[in-house]
């Protein structure tokens, strides 16, 4: 047998100088291709830090204007409703304005041509403030101002009559925001700040101070203002000594005092009828009247009420040259204010 011939030492020394030359260049290749890659990911990195600290720049500012916006807005909302609960509690009080010289005399008074009276709460029958209750807001007493079921019904029905409907759905205390305000506007804006002003002045006032306003402002006849004038208008007799039967015509009338006039040309006796038996109905469905006292205000409706037109004073609204013009300049700088 041949036996295998062993390679050189020079040769097997020369391969391992080439194996480690080669392993080294690798390696070197490798920590240069790493240093690269470092320097690569460095230069990525920092870039990355760089635009993540401008996003993060950019999200404060943006945060900050918000919130700086917010609070403008909400400074805003306080001062406005501050504002409106101030300007509602003393127009609550149904006292008018007085123009006075320079002495500190009268020489003036806004809105004395109005005929109105003011009557207590307390010295107004139960009837009558039921009465109103009952045909014009129902849940008077246990909303804050909006009735959200008579809302919603009031929203769909102009939705569904595509804008050609009134909204309708005005709780007690709204019709005595649009009193106070006398915005009639039919629009969305106009009721949105109605909803809010309504939920306001129930925050700052309690239901009997808003009813007791709501029945001394009403229009309840020809340039005449609150229940205790339109029941000296119609029956000659104070708000104190109405019948039901009568709290319910005067309650019936709301919706529209000149149709439902005994003293004017159009006088419809059917029609006054017809308006005071639904109040007297709704009376009775809500509970506020029995069985007994709805048939007996029922007999006083059909046998005929018993109108008697009342003597209502009211002053001349012509105003002097100076007095106009000073009431002119009044309303052009809360304007521009």
């Amino acid at each position: 047998m041949l036996k295998k011939q062993k390679k050189p030492r020079k040769a097997k020394i020369k391969d391992e100088e080439k194996f480690e030359t080669k392993v080294y260049k690798n390696s070197d290749n490798k920590i240069k291709s790493k240093k690269r890659k470092n320097k690569k990911s460095i230069k990525l990195d920092e870039e990355n830090i760089k635009k993540n600290e401008k996003i993060s720049k950019s999200k404060k500012i943006f945060i900050f204007i918000f919130l700086l916006i917010i609070l403008i807005l909400i400074i805003k909302v306080a001062i406005a409703t501050n504002t409106w609960k101030t300007l509602a509690k003393e127009m609550m009080m149904h006292q008018n304005s007085l123009i006075k010289n320079q002495d500190g005399n009268v020489i003036g008074i806004i809105g004395d041509e109005k005929a109105k009276e003011y009557i207590k709460l307390s010295d107004m029958p139960d009837d009558l403030k039921n009465a109103y209750i009952a045909i014009e807001d129902e849940r008077f007493y246990s909303h804050k101002g909006v009735d959200v079921k008579r809302t919603g019904a009031a929203i769909f029905s102009y939705i569904f009559h595509f804008g050609s409907s009134s909204y309708g759905g005005s709780t007690i205390t709204q019709q005595l925001v649009k009193n106070f305000t006398g915005d009639n506007t039919d629009s969305i804006a106009r009721k949105t700040k109605e909803w809010w002003k309504a939920f306001q002045l129930e925050t700052s006032s309690s239901k009997d101070e808003i009813l007791e306003a709501y029945l001394n402002a009403i229009y309840v006849g020809p340039n005449i203002y609150g229940v205790e004038t339109g029941a000296e208008y119609y029956f000659n007799k104070s708000a104190k000594e109405l019948k039901l039967s009568e709290c319910a015509y005067l309650a019936g009338i709301n919706n529209s005092p000149n149709s439902y006039n005994p003293f004017s040309d159009t006088y419809n006796s059917e029609k006054i009828t017809k308006r005071t038996k639904i109040v007297l109905s709704k009376m009775k469905e809500l509970g506020f009247i029995d069985e007994d006292e709805y048939s007996n205000a029922i007999s006083d409706v059909e046998s005929g009420l018993n109108f008697k037109k009342g003597n209502i004073k009211t002053n001349d609204s012509a105003y002097s040259y100076h007095t106009d013009a000073l009431i002119s300049e009044v309303i052009s700088d809360v304007k521009k204010k």
